[in-house]
């Protein structure tokens, strides 16, 4: 999976994770944010792509 659809697939999961009614729901919403995050962290690494921190 390439770098992009990372990106798409961890802000659909974002997305997914604010939008869920049920608490139920929202913990596996969030698994795959960290699980998306995580491997976006690996893809760059790999790629040497170095990591801008936010303030």
């Amino acid at each position: 999976m390439d770098l992009n659809q990372l990106y798409a697939n961890h802000q659909r999961a974002l997305v997914d994770a604010r939008r869920s009614e049920g608490r139920e729901d929202r913990p596996t919403y969030f698994d795959l944010v960290e699980y998306y995050a995580k491997r976006i962290g690996q893809h760059r690494d790999e790629a040497r792509v170095r990591r801008h921190h936010s303030i």
